[in-house]
């Protein structure tokens, strides 16, 4: 019997790391009951190259235009069966990670399950000390021999509300999610990359989260956020602060937990920007002050070139 999960597969110009990831899709490919693969218009043979391997699976392919979230709320649209699952590029599944996401969501009949993902380098091929929040939640829950729980209102508003502009959710290809649910709550679109943390935010008070703390996906760290700029961070922070302060808003009258749950926010959040802005004030110092002085390097050069050339002409 196959697992009643459609797993979505999102490409745009991505054949070389799309042959690796599908090096991992076509292990569990058969075992789920659809595969929906979303292009947004791909012209480097990426979709030729889908077509090519999932096509013998079943797969069905749908043509949105470009936009990372504007694809996946295309395949959640399209999906069937009762649990969606993304399976982002380079950001494989594990093991049994499927089965074991599917048997925790139904036995806490949650929204969504979330699970650390494995960090690894740029190509997956050795394990980096970089740590997502549901990495250190996990840590957290084995360091006391807990396993996997459904959370609490005011566990799930502080754990997705409480590390941005960063979230728990992390990879969503390390989480399994109730299609109906995500299919009346899409992801945001104009969070850039971020789409993850800011459905988060605005479910946090709606959504029965369960997490366990065994990695069931891999997670090929690209970029890294420590080296952004700060001014970006803490525009981030504060797009992210305003969905997650409306939502908690919305539901405070008809919900006392989440009612308290907001002055915390608001108390988390205001010590959360302060450190935000007094970073790229220290960000925008360090760049005036090398800024000054290469500016006076170049002054002195100047004038040393101006001296010698005038010597030589004397």
């Amino acid at each position: 019997m196959k697992l009643p999960i459609s797993a979505l597969l999102p490409i745009y110009n991505c054949r070389e790391r799309l042959e690796r990831h599908l090096r991992s899709v076509v292990i569990w490919a058969a075992t789920v009951e659809e595969i929906i693969v979303v292009d947004s218009g791909s012209s480097d043979g990426t979709l030729e190259l889908a077509k090519e391997i999932l096509a013998p699976f079943g797969a069905k392919f749908l043509h949105n235009p470009p936009g990372l979230y504007q694809s996946w709320n295309a395949g959640i649209a399209a999906a069937t069966a009762p649990w969606c699952y993304i399976s982002t590029v380079e950001d494989p599944i594990i093991g049994r990670g499927l089965e074991h996401l599917l048997e925790v969501v139904t036995r806490h009949e949650a929204d969504v399950v979330i699970s650390p993902p494995e960090m690894r380098n740029h190509n997956g091929t050795s394990p980096v000390e970089e740590k997502m929040p549901s990495n250190r939640l996990a840590d957290a829950l084995l360091s006391v021999g807990l396993a996997d729980r459904l959370l609490t209102r005011a566990e799930s508003i502080s754990q997705l509300c409480g590390f941005l502009p960063h979230g728990l959710l992390g990879s969503s290809a390390s989480n399994l999610y109730h299609t109906p649910f995500l299919q009346r709550h899409p992801f945001p679109t104009d969070c850039g990359h971020c789409g993850d943390t800011a459905w988060g935010v605005t479910v946090a008070p709606l959504a029965r989260i369960a997490f366990t703390p065994q990695a069931c996906a891999r997670f090929y760290c690209q970029t890294s956020f420590r080296a952004e700029d700060p001014q970006k961070q803490v525009a981030r922070h504060r797009q992210l602060a305003g969905l997650a302060r409306t939502s908690l808003k919305a539901q405070a009258p008809h919900d006392p937990e989440v009612a308290v749950m907001l002055g915390w926010f608001d108390a988390q959040d205001h010590s959360t920007q302060t450190l935000w802005n007094w970073l790229a004030e220290q960000h925008d110092y360090q760049q005036h002050l090398q800024a000054k002085y290469e500016g006076g390097i170049l002054q002195y050069l100047r004038r040393a070139i101006r001296d010698e050339w005038k010597k030589l002409r004397a």
